[in-house]
């Protein structure tokens, strides 16, 4: 019985931390240093604190010379009336060394 509950416990609290970890972790993990990592700040500055960890981020073919290189980042965006969101991104590295992030849904 007691081991039971012990791991009922230890359970419950690995729950808890993946439910609370993510929009605390957010602003340490995702930095502009990379062009995915920016991409997920933007997602996480958008108010998607959750989805941020969990899009899926995929590289374009296409590079613009403004905007820089094109990624397709697929996550659900619970504001949207269709849910899942599509949406069209360019990261372009600047002087800083970090990267800018420019975003849409396309035409």
């Amino acid at each position: 019985m007691k081991k039971r509950r012990k791991v009922l416990t230890i359970s419950l609290l690995v729950v808890v931390a993946l439910l609370v970890l993510p929009p605390i972790l957010a602003p340490r993990v995702h930095h502009a240093d990379s062009p995915r990592s920016a991409l997920r700040e933007a997602i996480y500055k958008d108010g998607h604190p959750y989805q941020s960890f969990f899009a899926f981020i995929k590289k374009g073919e296409y590079q613009d010379q403004e905007y820089g290189q094109l990624y397709d980042v697929y996550w659900y965006d619970y504001n949207s009336p269709t849910g899942e969101t599509a949406t069209i991104c360019y990261a372009k590295l600047k002087e800083s060394e970090k990267y800018e992030v420019a975003c849409g849904t396309g035409p």
